[in-house]
């Protein structure tokens, strides 16, 4: 059950890293519901009106844009940060793309890719792939984590003890993830 404390993170307060040196944007006490607004991953640079053509020119500095940072009153080193999803607030917006020299299969898929996601943000109902086709929605949170004990700017990208881009399509509303934390306050 979501705690009393609600507080909103813009989007604007984004960044490119995992970096304990970026100012938190605020400071909450431990049980703080939080509502994050976040950009997409290709941090803005794909729209609702994007081609294929916009792919091989995405700036790889603004893939995975990460909110925050948050610092949480009390959390220090060695402990854990207990987060539990809520909900998520679909756009209406999506894509999936092919971007070549990227991926587990870039050596396979060379050419680029986009297909643009556009779908009833408020329904409960699979969005339509194609008039063959429908997928069922379930948002889940692609990157998430905390900041490293390690100074200086590290990628959001690899997945690492702190979080990052998990992709995992079970970090979705209901779960509760478990963070090792490296910095005082943790900087979620």
């Amino acid at each position: 059950m979501p705690s009393e404390h609600r507080h909103t993170i813009h989007a604007d307060h984004h960044h490119f890293g995992w970096d304990h040196s970026i100012p938190p944007v605020i400071t909450v006490a431990p049980g703080a519901t939080i509502e994050f607004e976040c950009p997409d991953a290709s941090g803005g640079q794909l729209s609702a009106t994007s081609s294929v053509a916009d792919v091989p020119g995405l700036d790889f500095a603004r893939i995975n844009p990460v909110t925050g940072p948050v610092f949480i009153d009390g959390a220090e080193p060695g402990d854990a940060l207990k987060v539990t999803i809520h909900e998520f607030k679909p756009s209406g917006f999506g894509w999936t793309a092919n971007i070549p020299g990227f991926g587990l299969l870039a050596d396979q898929f060379r050419d680029p890719a986009l297909y643009i996601w556009s779908y009833d943000k408020t329904a409960k109902t699979p969005a339509a792939f194609s008039p063959k086709g429908k997928v069922p929605l379930k948002p889940f949170a692609g990157t998430i984590g905390l900041a490293l004990a390690e100074p200086g700017i590290h990628s959001v990208v690899p997945p690492r003890r702190v979080g990052g881009n998990l992709d995992i399509r079970d970090l979705s509303a209901g779960t509760v993830l478990y963070l090792p934390i490296e910095v005082a306050g943790a900087l979620f």
